[in-house]
């Protein structure tokens, strides 16, 4: 399909190429991933494993520069070298492989990923090293993000400029996520001399410099923010957060439900829904904006008895009140003190949608 449009994916395509073999094996060893640099069952090489369901091991293997990925891939040439990682790490139970392939790590992306009706998304729009497992979790986003402004484009609850929204949100979201596996890439194979002599240093540094060893395992599990999504709209009024900001993906919060406790979370994922933080009788207004496509979500205080939810979305007391409109996908839209939805249906007249 990018081929028949003229597209083509841009960035960098690293040389380094890695064995991937999953093998089933009893273990008693602890599920974690696991790294070794130049060991002894594969000199010069970097080697990842980690456990996955039904006593199935992943180990991944870096092959020399001068291999050929076609004899590196055969059974013959691959067997022994998993066969002596095993052996250096004291697995001595039966094995035997399920799946042998290889991989190179590609930092690649689309420029947009809306062209008029065609819409890219997950691995058709971008790809994403395996080091920053960020893969199929960013293709998940792209279809959440999408669904929801597809749906309300077909049912005419939208403009189908919204569909805009959803290249110019996740292509930042690539972009972010590539930088992240770029930065684990040039780590785990690293792409010239410099590089290499930097992991070196980190190695020998880390054993004794605790500030050092963050640079061998970033942390990789921070959300992405759409900090400049058209959809976003001005926030009003004094907050005492940015947690919740704008763009932000809104954050979780224990609630009492009526029927025991109650994730926030729980609450989106159909419909856009308005946080209300109120402590009393809501006017009628509010009432009625069910009948604008709106849910509504009332957290009074005794619901919000850890306080969880005023605190995370920026409310500076337990009496302070206000609107925060979050989309189907769970970020925020806006956010208001005050409890009058009239700004809050006009900035969704103002970003298309019908009210």
């Amino acid at each position: 399909m990018r081929e028949q449009l003229g597209l083509q994916l841009q960035g960098t395509q690293y040389d380094g190429k890695y064995v991937i073999v999953d093998i089933v094996q009893k273990t008693k060893r602890a599920v974690e991933r696991l790294a070794w640099f130049d060991p002894p069952s594969n000199p010069g090489s970097t080697i990842l494993m980690h456990r996955q369901p039904d006593d199935v091991w992943r180990i991944d293997y870096q092959i020399r520069d001068d291999e050929d990925p076609v004899e590196a891939v055969k059974p013959e040439n691959v067997l022994p070298r998993v066969q002596s990682h095993l052996r250096m790490i004291g697995e001595d139970e039966p094995w035997e492989p399920l799946w042998i392939s290889i991989y190179n790590a590609k930092c690649l992306s689309l420029d947009s990923y809306r062209h008029g009706r065609v819409l890219f998304a997950g691995d058709a729009a971008h790809l994403v090293p395996i080091f920053g497992v960020r893969g199929l979790n960013s293709g998940l986003d792209d279809a959440g993000n999408l669904a929801w402004k597809l749906a309300a484009v077909i049912e005419g609850r939208a403009g189908e400029n919204l569909l805009d929204s959803y290249s110019t949100e996740r292509v930042h979201a690539a972009r972010e996520n590539i930088a992240y596996g770029a930065k684990s890439t040039e780590f785990m194979a690293p792409p010239n001399f410099a590089f290499k002599l930097m992991r070196e240093a980190t190695l020998r540094l880390a054993l004794s410099d605790d500030k050092v060893r963050p640079l061998i395992n970033p942390r990789q599990s921070s959300p992405i923010t759409y900090v400049d999504s058209p959809l976003n709209v001005p926030q009003a009024g004094a907050w005492a957060s940015d947690l919740a900001a704008p763009g932000a993906p809104a954050p979780e919060a224990l609630l009492a439900g009526p029927h025991g406790p109650l994730h926030l979370t729980q609450c989106f994922g159909r419909d856009m829904v308005c946080l209300v933080f109120a402590d009393g009788a809501l006017p009628d207004a509010l009432r009625d904006l069910p009948d604008h496509g709106v849910a509504v979500l009332e957290i009074e205080p005794e619901a919000d008895t850890l306080g969880q939810a005023r605190q995370r979305y920026g409310l500076p007391d337990a009496s302070a009140e206000a609107l925060v409109l979050v989309r189907p996908d769970g970020y925020v839209m806006g956010r208001w003190r005050g409890l009058d939805p009239a700004p809050l249906l006009a900035a969704l007249e103002l970003k298309g949608f019908a009210v």
